[in-house]
């Protein structure tokens, strides 16, 4: 007996899965791309908004499809009252059953659980493998475009992705005929462990294609970004066959897929030897826009980097200090008095462990920022201190982009040298494009300058470049001041409220906030947020500003924001 072709065989298991619910009055939840819920007969049953997608999925892959409401209500609403929240999660169960439609029946709820009626639906991940195997390797992700505010639910999605991706890497490793590492002849491919922490980049295309050249850009970006970022050594693999790594460290994997003239990237970072995902991210870059795959290689391959800092493998001196780097990266650009002192310790540390692992050049930028909050200017001893590490990073990171254009923001703010500061801007660009910190700096030294369009421009790709990092609240401000200064004040108002919604404790973001929300005459938001600001800085006000010229709100006092009158709190 002839055996059918296999692609035969799997349109007639495909057409007898569909019969098979149409009879049984099934109702099917694809998870893994483009969140979707059909009918017996094909029709759309798909809940509106992410929130009600969630809450489906969530109930669906639970055991026995079955959810407590407490914990259902602490997973979607965790900053609210129970009363609330609970009252919250009947409104999301109404929504789902009006989109469920005759079909609502199949979502059960009591005084004490929610759940499905496991014989009259399927949902992808747990009926379909296979299929959803192949979605995942094709580049899609679980529950796309589904993003809710709430850290809870962010854990249990990242641990089903991790879940999901790990049987993806076991199918893909148990079809693989040969090892990458076999004709790996490097020296530094050893099975022993490393002082300096690696990182593996590999971009796994199928084809030449536009997809592919985006995959190896990302890949060669994020190389070169962890070579400036971290103490690390960084190599770039043939992603043609999946790679077996023999030596302790870290994984990034880059699949690119082109769907509607969309560019869909999904980047993962593995512990390796084990394959433990540490961080993912998908983001689609639109096709058209020449700029838009350099800004999201970039921003990828900070991210990335900073969650392979701060993720130790073995222990080193070097990852010690790649990690504490890591954390003092974010009091630096806190801009509060204390955490920057508190960074400054954490970089001294982490330079007694490794000279070379942090970065000489953050520390100098640091000890800018405490010379600015203090209000006093840089002392003669910051000033011996900040030269001392500058001659440091040119000796270590003459060409490291990112250590100078930290350089360029401390010529800028100790030494009032905007020229210097400018120059080491732009060979920061020269020697990295996808460098976000240096367009921020290029950004504020422009803006020094009077070229109000060109500084809005630089701090516009800082903004898109630095999205998901560390530095994301600083390229926002950039953006901000640079947006205020060309009289864009919609798009300044934007980026200082999705800065404050990201670091609701920074004083910065609420301080232009309020200044914007005056400038507009919007008594009651200004209000509002004058009076979160005033929790943090109570003597903050306009007035405040006129009476203390010291104050470090430059960027206000430049555009006579000041001089506006303060609404009653």
């Amino acid at each position: 007996m002839t055996q059918a072709p296999i692609f035969v065989l799997l349109a007639n298991r495909s057409a007898y899965g569909r019969r098979v619910c149409l009879e049984r009055g099934l109702i099917t939840i694809e998870s893994v791309g483009a969140f979707h819920v059909s009918g017996p007969a094909g029709e759309d049953l798909t809940p509106k908004g992410a929130r009600l997608r969630a809450i489906l999925a969530v109930i669906a892959l639970s055991p026995r499809k079955k959810v407590a409401r407490r914990w259902l209500e602490a997973l979607m609403w965790p900053d609210r009252e129970a009363e609330q929240a609970s009252g919250s999660l009947r409104q999301a169960l109404s929504g789902i059953r009006r989109s469920l439609g005759p079909f609502a029946h199949i979502l059960m709820a009591d005084r004490t659980d929610i759940s499905l009626i496991s014989e009259k639906c399927r949902i992808d991940v747990l009926d379909s493998t296979n299929s959803v195997l192949k979605r995942l390797d094709a580049g899609h992700n679980f529950l796309e475009g589904v993003d809710i505010p709430s850290e809870n639910f962010e854990d249990w999605l990242r641990q089903e992705r991790s879940t999901l991706y790990a049987k993806l890497d076991a199918h893909v490793e148990k079809q693989a005929s040969h090892s990458l590492a076999a004709g790996l002849t490097a020296p530094e491919i050893e099975l022993k462990s490393p002082e300096i922490p690696r990182l593996y980049t590999v971009a796994e295309t199928k084809g030449v294609r536009f997809d592919a050249f985006i995959a190896e850009a990302i890949s060669t970006q994020m190389a070169q970004t962890a070579s400036e970022h971290v103490r690390s050594e960084v190599f770039i693999l043939d992603g043609k066959v999946t790679p077996a790594v023999l030596a302790p460290g870290a994984k990034c994997t880059i699949r690119v897929t082109e769907q509607n003239n969309q560019l869909l990237a999904l980047v993962r970072l593995t512990k390796e030897p084990g394959g433990k995902l540490i961080w993912t991210r998908q983001i689609s870059i639109d096709a058209a826009d020449n700029l838009a795959a350099v800004d999201a290689a970039a921003s990828l391959a900070i991210e990335a980097t900073e969650a392979f800092a701060i993720c130790a493998h073995s222990a080193s001196n070097a990852e010690k200090a790649n990690a504490l780097a890591a954390s003092a990266l974010q009091h630096v650009f806190s801009f509060d008095t204390n955490r920057l002192i508190k960074a400054d310790t954490l970089l001294a540390q982490a330079h007694d462990l490794d000279p070379f692992a942090p970065r000489p050049a953050l520390r100098a930028l640091s000890k800018a920022f405490i010379s600015l909050e203090n209000n006093s200017g840089a002392s003669e001893q910051t000033r011996m201190e900040v030269n001392a590490l500058i001659a440091e990073t040119l000796r270590v990171d003459s060409n490291n982009a990112l250590a100078l254009a930290f350089l360029a923001d401390v010529y800028d703010l100790v030494f009032k040298d905007t020229h210097t500061a400018l120059s080491y801007a732009q060979v920061a660009l020269k020697n990295n494009p996808g460098s976000g910190y240096a367009y921020a700096s290029l950004g504020g030294l422009e803006m020094r300058r009077g070229r109000e369009k060109v500084a809005l421009t630089s701090a516009w790709r800082a903004q898109r470049q630095l999205e998901n990092t560390s530095l994301q609240v600083f390229s926002l401000m950039r953006y901000c001041v640079a947006a205020m200064s060309a009289g864009e004040f919609a798009e300044a108002k934007a980026a200082a409220r999705k800065a404050s919604l990201l670091a609701p404790t920074s004083r910065p973001p609420l301080r232009h906030l309020y200044a914007l929300y005056l400038h507009e005459k919007d008594t009651k938001r200004a209000q509002e947020t004058l009076a979160t600001l005033q929790k943090l800085e109570p003597n903050f006000s306009m007035a405040y500003l006129r009476e203390n010229p010291d104050f470090p709100a430059a960027s206000l006092r430049h555009m006579g924001f000041d001089k506006m009158q303060d609404v009653e709190v």
